[in-house]
């Protein structure tokens, strides 16, 4: 009987979890257009800092919205994370472009 509540309130939890706001928070892809709107950075580097954003910041924590943090907050945020992440300066310049690219669209 133990067993079977146990069970059953790791379900409710992993259901509870799944459901949470911030992990249905998808980045947009970046678009031609996003360079006019950008001061001319360069679509490469949005689209390689979307995948950094993506792919590294997910491995410790669901990804943040945009919108959670003000534009000239998310520098010193994604520096610190930098370090923790072994990010290269390029990496997290890159990051940091496509957050502000997509917080302007």
């Amino acid at each position: 009987m133990t067993n079977v509540a146990i069970w059953i309130v790791a379900i409710i939890c992993l259901i509870d979890l799944s459901s949470c706001a911030t992990t249905r928070f998808a980045p947009p892809p970046v678009t031609p257009d996003w360079s006019a709107k950008s001061d001319q950075i360069h679509l490469t580097m949005l689209r390689e800092g979307r995948t950094l954003f993506v792919h590294r910041c997910i491995e410790c924590h669901t990804l943040p919205a945009f919108w959670h943090y003000r534009t000239e907050d998310w520098p010193r945020i994604v520096d610190s994370m930098a370090r923790r992440s072994n990010l290269k300066p390029a990496e997290r310049d890159a990051i940091v472009a496509y957050i502000l690219a997509a917080r302007a669209q």
